[in-house]
């Protein structure tokens, strides 16, 4: 199966997590009845609705294939995005997705990495590549001592 990259980001835009659904019907699931709610938990890489609903189970559905109506979508919030030290001269890209993987994981936004990582190796130039990684982060200037040390633990020496 071919999947269209830019129609699965459509459809995470337009079904982000917590989005309320009411299930008119699902194929080959006749034990999901009519009316049923549920909640996204996310769309994965298939464009597939991953969901948690109310009767406790926790079948996905898929947009062209399953018939549903959204009933409610949370609220937008605005985001702060973490400032990512920008330390050394490196704008190799992978350098870049490294530095922001790290500030993401030291704020506790494992889930973020992941699906930036994804973002980005699927990316088809180094300006979109730079662009997603922007979304997420903004790189600032390292403190000399920062980057210093920074710096020597990249060639294995070890600053006290």
């Amino acid at each position: 199966m071919i999947i269209d990259h830019k129609k699965v980001e459509f459809i995470k835009e337009t079904y982000p997590k917590g989005t309320r659904i009411r299930l008119t019907r699902m194929a080959g699931e006749s034990d999901m009845p009519s009316g049923l709610k549920g909640t996204v938990d996310f769309v994965d890489d298939a464009g597939q609705l991953q969901m948690t609903w109310d009767n406790g189970r926790s079948l996905a559905l898929v947009p062209g294939e399953d018939s549903f109506a959204v009933v409610s979508q949370p609220e937008p919030t605005q985001t702060q995005k973490l400032d990512a030290p920008l330390i050394g001269t490196d704008s190799n890209i992978f350098n870049l997705m490294g530095i922001a993987s790290r500030t993401l994981k030291a704020a506790g936004m494992r889930e973020q990495v992941g699906e930036m990582c994804r973002r980005i190796t699927a990316s088809s130039s180094y300006s979109e590549a730079l662009n997603i990684i922007g979304e997420y982060v903004n790189f600032a200037e390292a403190d000399q001592q920062e980057q210093s040390k920074n710096e020597a633990e990249q060639f294995g020496m070890k600053m006290e």
